[in-house]
């Protein structure tokens, strides 16, 4: 079942259409990094090139935990990122203030 939320993007209002799961996991994400939704949703749709804001969302939630889990497994094969214009580093380095 999908839920629409409204959110603030880059100073505009939108609304997104995401699972239960998945913004459950943005609030993780945005707890565990110190980070306000409307923060980290306006830089993954600063750095999502031509992508869906809600695809890009699914994207960038899938790819924290890829990379999270990856720290652990020691056989689970490299992160490859998944559209040359959206680049999961970048948001994070952005989040953690690099």
């Amino acid at each position: 079942m999908l839920l629409c939320k409204n959110v603030v993007v880059n100073g505009r209002r939108t609304s997104m259409r995401l699972d239960k799961e998945t913004w459950l996991a943005l609030s993780d994400i945005c707890r565990r990094e110190n980070i306000t939704l409307y923060k980290l949703c306006s830089l993954i749709d600063s750095a999502k090139g031509q992508s869906g804001l809600s695809a890009a969302t699914r994207l960038f939630v899938l790819m924290y935990y890829r990379r999270s889990l990856a720290k652990y497994e020691v056989n689970l094969p490299p992160v490859v990122e998944a559209a040359p214009s959206f680049r999961v580093e970048q948001i994070l380095n952005a989040v953690r203030g690099h």
